[in-house]
């Protein structure tokens, strides 16, 4: 294998492993005896599991601003509506990428990886903010939304569904019924339209 397939062998088999043997018992060794490569080509890649995991997690944002931005400069859409496709956006992508998003949240149940996991969320948030400022001024602008201050609206948005999601993943590991997690979503939705002033579900928010 080249170079670049050989990372990208690296990254694939961790995915795989973190999700079904768990993050703590994969060591460095099963991944290199699963992608068949020497250990020397492993640490030619990456310094530790950790890196790997950074380099998961590092494709897993770039994609899904890639997706984001996509719908962020669609045309014809309300502010509603935009924001509404943009939640359904981040839905599929995720459900696409179920395991990796297994094999990240596997890591970052270990509090060694508690800094790793900090500096993603700003790299997360320096890339959603502005898309959702974008998608508010616009509301704005057009009369739409009835908010003084897109950036700021922009950044508790961000820090409100970001808190939904830590919420969610803790209640899931819990084995917590649809139910109540069906409920958690409505208090979200609805603290997300009096955010922005607007008429009670008009947000629809989404479990994965």
């Amino acid at each position: 294998m080249g170079a670049d397939e050989t990372r990208g062998a690296i990254v694939r088999e961790s995915v795989r492993l973190f999700t079904e043997r768990g993050y703590e018992n994969t060591a460095v060794q099963a991944i290199i005896d699963s992608v068949g490569v020497s250990k020397g080509a492993f640490y030619h890649h990456f310094a530790s599991k950790e890196d790997v995991v950074e380099e998961i997690t590092e494709d897993y944002i770039a994609e899904g601003l890639e997706r984001m931005h996509a719908v962020t400069g669609e045309e014809g859409l309300s502010t509603v509506e935009k924001l509404n496709r943009l939640i359904e956006t981040t839905h599929v992508y995720k459900a696409q990428r179920q395991d990796t998003r297994e094999a990240m949240e596997q890591a970052f149940a270990d509090d060694r990886n508690s800094k790793l996991e900090k500096a993603i969320v700003s790299r997360l948030r320096a890339g959603t903010v502005p898309l959702f400022t974008r998608i508010l001024e616009e509301g704005i602008s057009r009369g739409e939304l009835q908010i003084a201050g897109a950036e700021l609206h922009a950044e508790i948005l961000f820090q409100l569904l970001l808190g939904m999601k830590e919420l969610l993943r803790e209640k899931r590991r819990a084995g917590t019924d649809p139910d109540t997690v069906n409920g958690i979503l409505s208090v979200y939705a609805d603290a997300v339209c009096r955010l922005l002033t607007l008429p009670g579900g008009a947000i629809r928010l989404r479990s994965r």
